[in-house]
């Protein structure tokens, strides 16, 4: 395994005389710091160094230092990785407006030809007027006809406390994603849970809804607003959770609509299942459906609620549960699809819910590049572990045709697992006359061999035992699935 340096908010190290010796205070701001305020103003609105090195008109290099030398002085690492992009901290996200404000009305002051005072023309960094501003003050040149000013939109956005109402509350955090000139900023893991919060228990708008999922989705979803959004879910669970002495392991089935290869994973969680792992599967109503085929075929019970799933478990370690019934909210924002025409952050945290709250999830991604996704969120969350198959989207199967690279994912960081293929092929179509819950009944009473489907079968059952057990190599956790299927009932 190689473990990765994910670790996230932390900037690379900086020289010793780097590091401020104290903070300055108002009096003693030097043109220098004035410097590293304008130089923040543009890594923010860019969202990369080379960007901010071309607004500057300046080398990357020299870009960096200042990057480094902001870093030092907040004590911050005032942009974050995430993903393919870079997205500002939780304090740059504080800084943001005002320090835009700040970069705006230095610009206005050096093209305006007879500024006004400053009694009569207030920064956006300074108490606003009592009284309304009068309707002759000349529009600002780089603002349309109606738009708000930065002290209109700092009075919105900063200006909505945990004591305003939540609609009110929801329409800051839309307008934070708004942006403006340059990339749009993400919530915090804190704003989006407050946002998620308001639409998970019915206290937002319809059309606040489709923008907070749309501005999201449109700019990236990045791992605060999942984990924002996973932990307002998580907060609706009803009952206690599983309570048994065995290690559980939650396994999403949220597969695409335009996925033709069946879902065969479904025979190795029932092989480990038998072996005494409890399994919880869940996904949307499968009836009628190729998932409810097999899961038919493979007597797996379909349950409606935590109490019906916990029963099952009990009796015979699985249970596949029916998302809509024990998490609604999250269902209708997935319905959404219909009407958005794209997958939201909603299809994403599913996958994450844990129903049961076993703790630790095995899953595909639903996207390029989920896998860093999950891991930010999980970091965010400081909650539960994840085995993502990032060589298989949104469901947990096995590609022994071809190599697989494995993301276990926990709030520590990530580590990967690259495993080779044990197939020379891709696996063929089925003989003539069977569909796959025919298939997979025959397979799994022995009244057929199909070598390349086992191997679908096996080799997801030890994805399930490596989650359990990741100080195992993979090729152990074949060797032990192969054993359950070469004993099964």
């Amino acid at each position: 395994m190689t473990r990765l340096d994910r670790s996230l908010g932390q900037g690379a190290p900086q020289p010793a005389e780097q590091a401020p010796k104290s903070r300055p205070d108002s009096a003693a701001v030097t043109l220098s710091q004035l410097r590293l305020l304008v130089a923040l103003d543009a890594l923010l609105r860019a969202g990369s160094v080379s960007g901010a090195a071309a607004e500057l008109e300046m080398s990357v290099p020299a870009a960096s230092r200042l990057l480094a030398q902001l870093r030092a002085h907040y004590d911050d690492p005032i942009l974050i990785r995430e993903g393919r992009r870079m997205v500002p901290s939780p304090l740059a996200a504080t800084l943001r407006r005002r320090v835009a404000a700040l970069s705006r009305e230095a610009r206005l002051l050096l093209s305006a030809q007879d500024a006004a005072p400053l009694a009569e023309a207030p920064s956006a960094l300074l108490p606003f007027p009592e009284a309304p501003r009068l309707p002759l003050r000349v529009s600002d040149p780089e603002r349309a006809e109606g738009e708000p000013g930065a002290d209109a939109l700092l009075l919105r956005l900063d200006g909505a406390g945990d004591s305003d109402r939540p609609r009110h509350r929801l329409a800051a955090h839309i307008a934070r994603l708004s942006g403006g000139a340059g990339p749009s900023p993400s919530l915090s893991a804190s704003q989006a849970r407050d946002a998620f919060d308001i639409v998970l228990q019915g206290e937002a708008d319809a059309v606040q809804i489709g923008a907070l999922l749309a501005g999201i989705q449109q700019r990236g979803i990045a791992g605060p607003e999942l984990a924002g959004l996973v932990a307002a879910a998580r907060a609706l669970r009803p009952g206690p959770g599983w309570q048994g002495n065995a290690p559980g392991l939650d396994w999403p089935v949220y597969p695409s609509p335009r996925q033709r290869r069946p879902a065969w994973f479904l025979a190795g969680a029932k092989l480990l299942a038998d072996a005494g792992t409890p399994i919880l599967l869940h996904g949307f109503t499968p009836q009628p459906g190729p998932v409810a085929t097999l899961l038919n075929a493979l007597q797996i019970p379909q349950v409606e609620s935590l109490p019906e799933a916990l029963a099952a478990l009990n009796r015979g370690r699985i249970a596949y549960l029916r998302i809509e019934a024990v998490a609604p909210q999250m269902a209708a924002l997935c319905s959404l699809y219909a009407v958005l025409g794209m997958r939201t952050v909603a299809q994403v945290g599913l996958r994450l819910l844990d129903p049961l709250r076993f703790g630790l999830t095995l899953g595909g991604v639903p996207f390029s590049g989920g896998g860093g996704l999950m891991t930010s969120a999980l970091t965010h969350l400081k909650d539960g572990h994840l085995l993502s198959v990032l060589s298989q989207r949104d469901v947990a199967q096995a590609t022994p045709h071809r190599w697989m690279t494995l993301a276990l994912s926990g709030p520590d960081g990530e580590t990967l697992t690259h495993v080779p293929p044990s197939l020379t092929s891709a696996p063929e179509g089925l003989p003539p006359g069977y569909g796959p819950d025919a298939m997979l009944s025959a397979l799994w009473q022995g009244r057929e061999r199909d070598p390349a489907i086992t191997a679908i079968i096996r080799d997801s059952a030890a994805l399930g035992l490596l989650a359990l057990r990741p100080d195992q190599p993979f090729a152990t956790h074949q060797a032990t699935a192969a054993r359950h299927w070469d004993d099964r009932a």
